[in-house]
């Protein structure tokens, strides 16, 4: 590997630049300059392991800045250091990978764009350079994260502004070669969604007020040789992770276990139940819980639409964000009150939502007494799912969910002497509409109009033909563990057919590609964490119904990207908010997707720890073992109990949402610290996803 330390780049907030040359320094190199009436010393020392040889070498460098008064300016002023690393290789393409943000990216001559990212955005400060064609990754992490962040001084509109705070930026490049940039204060300097929708650039400068300013930034460089992409990122988040806890990253300290955890949503969940009409009844778990059961949920934007409305207090939700049949049969397996309720809640969507033809609606008006398509019925509520005005339909996940859902409760019926054959009818009606909607190929589409038609919401005119298809198809993993649950009900050979096919289609394009994406139903095909999640649980059980080496291999793929989704160090966080008064702790907290990155972090990675954690044990991959257990334990952050409501109406309450950076915050979205919230699907995760995940640990 070929490493250049480039030229140190200085800017003040007012426009000022210098370019300086750097000094050799022994192991390193030092540079001397003045500027905005500060004198800057800064040292670079370069030290190379003595393990590394030819093929796999490792450096660590430290850069240690020093600024002294030496004139009061008269004058507000900030400044911005950057470091350049350059890096010449047996090729200049590389695939780039930054956790939580950037996952499919290539940098070259041609895809030049320079790219930055705040590291409080990041699940773990590193960025990977990998080589295909020589099979060689390049890995750039930060060994000391930043501790201490104020609040930014600036006009609503300001891209460039003063903010006091360790936080740093990694970006990347191709100017002469490929390069790394690592600034600090941190710099989002071709588009950033910090600001607003428009992507407006960030770019943060120090403020020059003390007599001294002194700071150390630690880096580690590593290039090693390494099998795929998946694996060199993984390889070193794992390695990254370990270094940090022994610098001592630690998940929060709990005041209560877990179990007690689940028994305080439950409770709260419980008096969510409402019976309506002669024969409705539902959890209404939408709602603020600083506000109270009745209230409208606490605004977010996505990329189509902006919470909060009063529509959420009056919709039913069997999929996706809201999960009424999985908390209904979980209450009825854990208290006698809710076994007819839980009866009336699964006939209710039974009876009113599952077509002639198998396809479901997955959304209830109680309002207007009927259910209504996701998409497509302009008379009908826009929630937070992406909108298309050509035909009615719903998506391939919020089908599948809550028939799942369904097949789960009838089970559970049935051995407690009850048989719900409609139940099970129905289970059927909606596993045939896959059977003969599933492409020759063996894979679905992510969404289809009521007659069952494919609906290609998501196509672009800039895509290729094979981006196209891939966004099309992007949700087929889905349904597979619903159909291998149906095999194994039934003892139908069909259906497991069928997830195989899916499995198999999934193996020779995602897998081959490396890439998840399009998992969430509010957001385009973008990569997400939701996507990697999925598809590890189902190519795991589909590996658990035929013990076929090729699909452990495939779930233990997804799962190493997965993990990387999840944080492995604590953010800082700022004064005057909850998550600083109550200690927050982001390592363990999953990201959502690779717009917001770890900007915003959610429990979502609860509901299938359990997969996550057999797969480790399966494959004999410890950190997967231990990132479930971090994520079991994080997630119950927030979460209100008797020592300590949090400000909630009740307790068992908890937010949707965790702001770890801005993101529209011009725009009156999310700062660092807000909170938000909350649609009921919280409460599958933490009771059932985190109960799944309890019973195979003890």
């Amino acid at each position: 590997m070929q490493m250049k330390l480039g030229k140190l780049l200085a800017e003040t907030k007012t426009g000022e630049k210098r370019q300086i040359e750097p000094e050799k320094d022994g192991r390193g190199q030092k540079y001397e300059f003045e500027l905005a009436g500060y004198h800057f010393f800064v040292k670079d020392m370069v030290k190379k392991t003595e393990e590394s040889d030819e093929e796999n070498q490792e450096y660590f460098i430290t850069r240690r800045i020093v600024g002294k008064r030496k004139e009061a300016s008269g004058k507000k002023e900030g400044i911005a250091l950057s470091m350049y690393l350059e890096f010449g290789e047996e090729t200049d393409i590389f695939r780039v990978g930054i956790p939580s943000a950037v996952y499919g990216a290539y940098v070259s001559r041609e895809e030049s764009t320079y790219h930055s990212f705040m590291e409080d955005r990041l699940t773990g400060v590193m960025l990977l350079l990998f080589d295909e064609d020589h099979k060689k990754s390049t890995v750039v992490q930060k060994m000391n994260p930043a501790k201490y962040i104020e609040k930014e001084e600036r006009k609503r509109g300001e891209g460039r502004y003063l903010h006091k705070t360790e936080t740093t930026s990694i970006g990347y490049g191709f100017g002469e070669a490929t390069y790394v940039k690592l600034c600090w204060p941190y710099e989002e300097r071709e588009k950033s969604v910090a600001l607003d929708s428009m992507e407006t650039p960030a770019q943060a400068f120090y403020p020059l007020e003390e007599e001294q300013i002194e700071l150390v930034l630690e880096y580690r460089v590593a290039h090693k040789e390494c099998k795929t992409f998946t694996d060199g990122l993984y390889q070193e988040y794992q390695e990254l992770s370990r270094r940090l806890v022994k610098r001592g990253e630690k998940t929060v300290r709990l005041p209560f276990s877990r179990e007690e955890g689940i028994q305080l949503r439950r409770k709260c969940v419980g008096r969510t139940y409402r019976e309506f009409g002669p024969d409705g009844a539902g959890f209404f778990f939408d709602f603020d819980p600083e506000y109270g059961y009745e209230s409208e949920p606490s605004g977010f934007g996505t990329s189509f639409h902006t919470i909060p409305h009063k529509t959420y207090t009056h919709i039913l939700e069997y999929g996706f964000t809201g999960r009424q049949l999985n908390i209904a049969l979980d209450l009825a397996m854990h208290s006698e009150d809710y076994f007819r309720k839980a009866e009336r809640v699964i006939d209710f969507f039974v009876n009113y939502c599952i077509t002639e033809n198998g396809w479901v609606y997955s959304l209830y008006d109680t309002e207007k007494g009927a259910p209504f398509a996701s998409f497509g019925d302009a008379s009908a509520p826009r929630l937070h799912y992406m909108y298309y005005e050509k035909c009615k339909g719903n998506y391939l996940r919020t089908m599948t969910e809550p028939m799942l859902d369904l097949l789960e409760a009838y089970l559970w019926y049935r051995k407690k002497g009850v048989k719900k054959e409609k139940w099970l009818e129905s289970v059927i009606r909606f596993a045939n509409f896959l059977l003969e909607k599933q492409n020759a190929d063996g894979s679905w589409c992510r969404a289809y109009s009521m007659t069952g038609e494919p609906v290609y919401m998501n196509d672009r005119e800039d895509y290729t033909t094979e981006e196209n298809d891939r966004g099309r198809k992007a949700s087929t993993i889905i349904p597979v563990m619903f159909l291998c649950a149906l095999a194994n009900c039934l003892g139908e050979e069909k259906y497991l057919q069928s997830a195989k096919k899916a499995g198999n289609y999934a193996l020779e394009h995602e897998m081959r590609w490396e890439l998840y994406q399009g998992g969430t139903m509010d957001n385009p095909n973008v990569v997400d964490k939701e996507a990697s999640q999925y598809m590890m649980a189902g190519l795991y059980h589909l590996y658990q119904m035929t013990k076929s080496p090729e699909y452990l291999e495939g779930a233990l793929c997804a799962a190493k990207q997965f993990v990387t989704w999840n944080y492995i160090w604590n953010a800082p966080m700022r004064k005057g908010n909850i998550l600083f008064s109550r200690g927050f702790c982001t390592k363990g907290m999953g990201a959502i997707n690779s717009i917001w990155c770890g900007g915003v972090v959610d429990i979502y990675s609860l509901f299938h720890i359990r997969e996550l954690y057999l797969l480790g044990k399966e494959a004999e991959e410890s950190f997967l073992i231990e990132m479930a257990e971090d994520i079991s334990i994080a997630t119950q952050q927030i979460l209100s109990w008797s020592g300590d409501t949090m400000g909630f109406c009740d307790s068992g309450m908890q937010p949707e949402g965790f702001g770890i950076c801005p993101q529209g915050m011009d725009e009156g979205m999310i700062e660092k610290g807000d909170i938000w919230g909350t649609l009921g699907w919280i409460y599958s995760a933490g009771i059932s996803g985190m109960e799944r995940y309890l019973k195979v640990i003890t």
